[in-house]
């Protein structure tokens, strides 16, 4: 068995792994950034030094923190605006599809070859579009700068979990 700890956990899971999903199955990929996106939330949280903590020891969900201190400002604005959280991550988690706000997509080309989608997320009619390939660059972005941290909670420092060799 080999030991991961959380950097590592989120170079070979976070961004390796999910990358590859990406590229091979766009939708599933949205679950798997939601999901990342609350782990990197608990890696920031320096108040709690334990990876299972209770939720009323936070002063914010971890999602809402990741997007608030590791996400480009147009996710900060979304984040409320659409409540991310709900609409995003508790929909992808819980239902396997997003509610009602959300609207997921992949970079798409018109009939004259050009790029539909240039800007992630797009507003559109009341509605917040993720662009999958934007979404997953900002995620890789977000995780680059957990990794570059120093941290002073013993989570951080400790093996995250075991693998197989």
């Amino acid at each position: 068995m080999s030991l991961l700890y959380p950097k590592q956990f989120i170079r070979d899971v976070l961004i390796d792994e999910i990358g590859d999903v990406v590229n091979h199955h766009p939708y599933l990929a949205f679950l798997l950034i939601s999901s990342g996106i609350e782990f990197l939330g608990k890696c920031i949280d320096t108040k709690n030094q334990e990876w299972d903590t209770n939720k009323n020891e936070q002063d914010e969900p971890p999602f809402d923190k990741a997007i608030k201190e590791l996400f480009p400002e147009k996710y900060k604005i979304f984040l409320e605006k659409y409540n991310l959280r709900d609409q995003l991550r508790n929909g992808m988690s819980h239902m396997y599809t997003p509610k009602a706000k959300i609207g997921l997509t992949q970079i798409k080309h018109d009939h004259d070859g050009k790029i539909k989608y240039k800007d992630n997320p797009v507003e559109e009619d009341n509605k917040l579009t993720i662009v999958i390939e934007y979404f997953y660059i900002d995620f890789v972005n977000a995780c680059k700068t957990v990794i570059e941290k120093d941290f002073d909670v013993d989570k951080m420092n400790k093996p995250l979990l075991s693998i197989p060799n």
